[in-house]
Formats: C-alpha cells, structure tokens, sequence
C-alpha cells in the first residue's frame, strides 16, 4: 500500500468520464465492511463519514473517504488499527486500495481510497 500522503486528488472541478460516482450506498458497504473486520478482530466501533472527495488517476476512477472512528479503547483495538492499513477488506468489484490511520487530539479518523470497478468481482 502506498502512503497516503501520496494520493494525489482531482480537482474538484474536473469531471470524471467513463466512472460513475458513487453515492452513499457505496460508503455504506465501506463502513459494513469495516465494521465486521473490526468485529472478528474483537473490536466493537462506530463509523462516522466525515468527507468525501472525488480522486482518478491515469487508469482509475474513485475516492477518499475519510470516516471518524469512535471505539473502546484496548489491545484489541490497537492490534485492528495496526493491521488496518495492510488488510484485505472484500468490496466486489470496488478495491480498497489504501488506508491511512490518522490520530490527533480530537480522535481518531480513517481515510481510505476506494477504487471504484477496480476488480472483477
């Protein structure tokens, strides 16, 4: 997985052909799907959406969620979070393609890029 500094984003004006945008379906099956990984490792969170924004590179069209994560704090939780960025989350044809774990004073956030029909599902 690459750092996630090193996404680079679309502007927001340019417009994305070939790709349809996802609506909030897709963010929903994001926060499903992390929440059961986080439920086999022991981990009972909360997801919040935060932001949504457009991203596309030469070959994929997609975006980078950010998602507040609120959970009791314990081994359990730090293992997941730890493992978080390297997992294998299932998205069908959409790919999860990077993670990143950011932690500051008001919590802790997710921000994910999601490749959208990145996989043959």
């Amino acid at each position: 997985m690459t750092a996630m500094a090193r996404i680079e984003h679309a502007p927001r004006s340019a417009p994305i052909f070939g790709h349809r945008q996802r609506c909030g379906d897709g963010n929903r099956r994001l926060t499903r799907v992390l929440t059961a990984d986080a439920a086999r490792s022991g981990c009972d969170i909360a997801l919040e959406l935060v932001a949504v924004e457009p991203w596309s590179s030469a070959t994929f069209t997609g975006s980078v969620v950010t998602l507040s994560l609120v959970a009791p704090a314990g081994p359990a939780l730090t293992r997941w979070l730890t493992d978080l960025p390297e997992a294998d989350l299932p998205m069908g044809r959409d790919l999860v393609a990077d993670i990143a774990v950011e932690r500051d004073a008001a919590g802790c956030r997710l921000r994910i890029l999601v490749c959208y029909d990145a996989a043959d599902g």
